[in-house]
C-alpha cells in the first residue's frame, strides 16, 4: 500500500479519464465542527481519530471525574514534582500563572547545553474534561516577551468545554470536547484534523484537515505530483495507476485542486486514493487555512491484505464529493470575544498574587490599602486575563513636596482580593 499510494501521486498526469458522479442525496447527515470550519458526514460515520494544535502545540483532552478542588490538588502535586527536580537533570518549576481556578499553567525550565530551555504545562478543567497542553524548547527571552503574554491573556482564559454535537455560534476554534474563543484575525498557528470510518464500508477512511500556512509559495497539490522526480524510476508500476479525475476545483469560495485515482493490489482489485486541497494564502490566517480532504479505501486489513472496497468507483466519488462540498467556514454571530465566552464567575474573596493572570473581571483591593494611600485608589478594576500588578503605595508628602507637587511611591508585590463584580461596566459599585 505505501508504494501504491506513492505511485498514484507520481503518475497522476499520465492518464486522464473524466468520471463525474451525480451528487448523492445525503439527507441523513451529521455536522462536525473542526477548527473554524464545518463538515457534513453521513449520520452513521464514526470518528476514527482527532488531532488539534493551537498556538504552541497539541491540546489533549480526556474525560475526568475531577472537581475544582481535586483539579487544584493535581496541579499542586505536579508543581511539587517539578520543584523537586534539579534543573540540570530535568525540567523544574520556574513559576505559575492562572486565569481561573480551573485554568492554570506551570512555567518550566531545563538547562540544555548551558542554555535555559523554557516551556510550560497548561491545564484546564471544563465540563468533566481535562485539557492539557505541554510545550518546551523556547528561548527564555522569547518565552517571557512573546509566549507568556499570549498564554496568560489569549489562551488560558478562553478555552472552555464543548459537547461533541455542539456547534458554537461565536468566533473561535473547535477542538475535541472543547472550544477556544478567538476571532481568528491574529496571525497564529492552528491545525485541526479529524478522520472518519464507516461500518458499512470497512477500510474506507475519510480525513479532513485545516492548517494555517507557515510559509508562502509552497507548490500546490498538482505541482507536487507533476514535479516528482521518481516517476521514471517506477514507470512500469506507475502506468498501472488509473486517474478518475484531476484538475482545478473550487469549493465554497476556496480555489483548490484535486486528484482522484485508483491503485492496483496483488488481489486483483483496486483501492481508492482521492484528495482535494485548497492552499491558504496568508501566513497564520485561521480564517483561510490550507484545507485538505482525503478519501482512502483499503485502510484496514483482512487476512493480512488490504480490505477489498465494498463500494464502486462511482459510489466512492459520490461520497468524496458530498463530504468535500460540505466543507465551509463556520458562520458566527460577530459577537466580541468578551461577550461570546465570558470567564466563569469566581467567588468574591478570591485571591490573586502580583504577576498572575486576573481570574475575574471586577473590583479588587489589597492589604496595603487598609492603612495607606494607593495609586489608583483603594479599589481597582482589572479585566480577566490581565496580569495582576504591583501595588504602588504613595508615601506621605513633606511640606516642600506638597508645594512642588512631588510624590514619592513605593512599589511592592501584593495579594489582591476580589471584592465586587463589574456589574456597572467600569463604575465602582461603591
Amino acid at each position: 500500500m505505501p508504494i501504491a499510494k506513492t505511485l498514484m501521486v507520481l503518475c497522476a498526469s499520465l492518464v486522464t479519464l473524466t468520471c463525474y458522479a451525480k451528487e448523492p442525496q445525503m439527507s441523513d447527515i451529521k455536522t462536525y465542527c473542526i477548527g473554524r470550519y464545518l463538515v457534513d458526514l453521513p449520520a452513521d460515520a464514526q470518528i476514527n481519530g482527532q488531532d488539534y494544535r493551537y498556538m504552541f502545540g497539541r491540546i489533549e483532552s480526556e474525560p475526568t471525574q475531577l472537581d475544582t478542588k481535586s483539579f487544584d490538588n493535581m496541579v499542586d502535586q505536579r508543581a511539587e514534582q517539578l520543584r523537586a527536580t534539579n534543573e540540570d537533570k530535568g525540567r523544574t518549576l520556574k513559576g505559575a500563572v492562572s486565569a481561573t481556578p480551573t485554568a492554570k499553567a506551570l512555567i518550566t525550565s531545563e538547562n540544555v547545553f548551558g542554555s535555559k530551555n523554557y516551556g510550560f504545562e497548561a491545564y484546564w478543567l471544563a465540563q468533566h474534561t481535562l485539557f492539557t497542553l505541554k510545550a518546551m524548547d523556547m528561548d527564555e527571552s522569547v518565552f517571557q516577551t512573546r509566549v507568556l503574554p499570549k498564554l496568560q491573556n489569549q489562551l488560558l482564559p478562553h478555552l472552555q468545554g464543548r459537547a461533541r454535537d455542539d456547534i458554537p455560534i461565536h468566533p473561535g476554534f473547535c477542538l475535541k470536547d472543547g472550544f477556544i474563543a478567538n476571532d481568528g484575525r491574529t496571525s497564529q498557528f492552528e491545525d485541526a484534523a479529524i478522520s472518519f470510518r464507516f461500518a458499512q464500508w470497512p477500510g474506507v477512511l475519510v480525513s479532513i484537515e485545516t492548517m494555517t500556512v507557515t510559509k508562502l509559495g509552497e507548490p500546490s497539490l498538482l505541482q507536487r505530483i507533476d514535479g516528482s522526480n521518481l516517476r521514471n524510476t517506477f514507470k512500469d508500476l506507475v502506468n498501472q495507476i488509473r486517474i478518475l479525475r484531476r484538475g482545478q476545483r473550487a469549493i465554497n469560495g476556496r480555489a483548490g485542486e484535486e486528484i482522484l485515482a485508483t491503485v492496483p493490489t496483488d488481489g486483483g482489485y483496486r483501492l481508492h486514493q482521492f484528495q482535494w486541497e485548497a492552499q491558504g494564502t496568508e501566513i497564520g490566517n485561521g480564517l483561510e487555512p490550507t484545507i485538505t480532504v482525503e478519501f482512502e479505501s483499503g485502510m484496514t486489513r483482512e487476512n493480512g491484505v488490504p480490505a477489498r472496497p465494498r463500494l464502486t468507483d462511482e459510489q466512492a466519488i459520490a461520497l468524496f464529493d458530498a463530504v468535500a462540498n460540505s466543507v465551509r467556514l463556520r458562520p458566527v454571530d460577530g459577537a466580541k470575544i468578551s461577550e461570546a465566552a465570558p470567564a466563569p464567575i469566581v467567588p468574591l474573596g478570591t485571591l490573586a498574587q502580583t504577576g498572575t493572570a486576573c481570574p475575574q473581571t471586577g473590583w479588587w483591593t489589597c492589604p496595603e490599602a487598609i492603612a495607606n494611600e494607593i495609586e489608583g485608589g483603594k479599589r481597582q478594576r482589572f479585566d480577566v486575563g490581565t496580569v495582576m500588578p504591583v501595588v504602588r503605595v504613595l508615601l506621605k508628602q513633606s511640606f516642600v513636596q506638597r508645594l512642588t507637587g512631588q510624590q514619592q511611591k513605593h512599589s511592592v508585590n501584593t495579594v489582591w482580593r476580589l471584592v465586587a463584580y463589574d456589574a456597572n461596566h467600569g463604575r465602582d459599585p461603591e
